[in-house]
């Protein structure tokens, strides 16, 4: 009998300490850029986007009615240089759109790290947010940088960008990316 009390004790030790170590990492979550919980994340090359919320926000179940944020969706950055005898480029996006539900969307900003925020959209009552290019007719001005400046020595300047969207129900979204001018060669 004594025999098999060793072994039988041992496999509940190791079986209690198997569940304690899998709650616990059940429990570690990835921590955004503001210190919010990352509920989502893709990655393309240099690009990310993230769908986030505030630490604790987030009920344990599955349940339907949860508030959703969707990714935001911003195809097709460009800088576009409209005289090649200026150091003159504009930044823009084809367009960028978010959605929230049930919660409506709060605000969607667009931030050039080298500059700071450039661009604020404020949503009232509404569930979706659509900004097409035409918003922004220009686009974000910007220097083209000479050749080489932005890393790549076809190219001029690089410029990282974060588009934002936040909702009422306290749920994020965020793109990152980085965006290569034309070099300007005078």
């Amino acid at each position: 009998m004594r025999k098999l009390l060793i072994p039988f004790a041992l496999a509940i030790v190791l079986l209690l300490t198997t569940f304690v170590v899998l709650q616990i990492a059940r429990g570690q979550n990835q921590s955004g850029q503001s210190g919010e919980l990352i509920i989502s994340s893709e990655s393309q090359a240099d690009n990310t986007r993230q769908i986030t919320a505030p630490d604790g926000t987030l009920p344990e179940t599955n349940d339907s009615n949860q508030p959703l944020i969707s990714f935001i969706d911003s195809p097709t950055s460009a800088c576009v240089q409209p005289d090649t005898t200026k150091n003159e480029c504009f930044i823009n996006w084809y367009y960028m759109s978010v959605s929230a539900d049930p919660s409506y969307l709060i605000t969607m900003t667009v931030r050039l790290n080298d500059f700071g925020f450039v661009g604020i959209y404020g949503g009232f009552f509404q569930t979706s947010m659509y900004v097409p290019y035409d918003m922004n007719p220009r686009g974000y001005q910007v220097a083209c940088g000479a050749p080489g400046s932005g890393g790549d020595p076809h190219w001029g300047e690089a410029y990282a960008w974060t588009i934002r969207a936040r909702d009422s129900g306290g749920l994020g979204a965020a793109n990152y990316g980085t965006t290569y001018c034309p070099a300007y060669t005078p």
